[in-house]
Formats: C-alpha cells, sequence, structure tokens
C-alpha cells in the first residue's frame, strides 16, 4: 500500500514538473543541437535519479531538480562533444590519407630492387606459419625471435637473417 503511494506521488509529481524537464531539455537542445528527445530522455533520467535526494528545507522541489537536470545535461553535452570530437578526428584523418595518396602504400612498388631474400622474409611475415612457435604471445618482439628461429630452423645463415631484417627497416624507415 505504501509503496503504491510512493509511486502515485512520483507520477504526479512528474506530470506536474513535465513542463519544467522539457524547457531545461529544449534550453540545450537549441544551444548544443542534437537529438530533442536525446535531451528530455537524460533530462527525464535525472528527474527519477533525483526525486528522492530533495530535502524540503532546504529548496523547492523544482528548484532543486532544475538545477540537478541542468548540472546532469552539462555533463551529457560534455560526454557528446569528447565523442564528436573522437568522431571528428577519426574523420580528419581519414581525409588525410585521401589527400596523401602520392605517398599511398602498393607492396607492387615495395618489391622493387630488393632481394629475393627479403621477399621471401616479407611473405613469411604476411603469411605467419600456423605452426610458429610464439612464446608470451604475439608481440613484435617475441614474433621476430620466432620468425628467426623458424629461419635458421629452414637453413638459413644468421647473417642472411640479420641483412633480411635490415632490409626490411631501411624500407620500412624511408
Amino acid at each position: 500500500m505504501k509503496a503504491t503511494l510512493s509511486q502515485d506521488a512520483i507520477a504526479e509529481t512528474y506530470n506536474d514538473m513535465q513542463g519544467l524537464i522539457s524547457k531545461a531539455a529544449w534550453k540545450f537542445y537549441e544551444k548544443y543541437g542534437g537529438d530533442f528527445e536525446e535531451w528530455r530522455a537524460e533530462a527525464n533520467l535525472t528527474f527519477i535519479q533525483t526525486y528522492n535526494s530533495h530535502r524540503k528545507n532546504k529548496a523547492q522541489l523544482s528548484t532543486w531538480l532544475y538545477f540537478c537536470i541542468w548540472k546532469s545535461l552539462l555533463s551529457y553535452s560534455r560526454i557528446l562533444y569528447k565523442q564528436n570530437q573522437v568522431i571528428a578526428t577519426e574523420d580528419n584523418i581519414i581525409e588525410n590519407l585521401e589527400d596523401n595518396k602520392k605517398r599511398s602504400f602498393s607492396s607492387l612498388e615495395l618489391f622493387d630492387g630488393i632481394g629475393d631474400d627479403t621477399k621471401t622474409l616479407i611473405y613469411l611475415i604476411w603469411n605467419l606459419p600456423h605452426d610458429l612457435p610464439i612464446s608470451n604471445g604475439n608481440n613484435p618482439c617475441h614474433m621476430k625471435v620466432a620468425l628467426r628461429n623458424y629461419l635458421l630452423s629452414a637453413g638459413w645463415t644468421w647473417k642472411r637473417i640479420r641483412e633480411s631484417f635490415e632490409e626490411i627497416t631501411e624500407i620500412i624507415n624511408d
């Protein structure tokens, strides 16, 4: 019985405060854009979360509610701003990559003028054998050690392996 009265009180208060909730959401929608329904949903959520935190001796419910909604919507706007910044940054990166097609990577150009051993090593890196034992996960250092051991077991000399890795390093750094 008590729970029903409490639910009825919350519902009645919500109906009384709907204008205030929508007003706060509308102000943020006008200022920051986006979807009005999302702003209002965030404001409604804040109403539910702050309803029981109101102290009658401190402020009126409408004042407390508006303050909490305003604070919550400010926080929400910061989250949206950060998300839009990340998306904008990713878009800028993609645009820059498209603008720099002059420097685009071509695997066919990579193989021009390199030795057969280096080509073999690159093909091996691109198509790692399934039975290649890599200790401690797929860390690049551990993969390099595993590739060296694999090539040694295939009959390559240390000098041949070192020269192939050095040639790859030169290609990458150029």
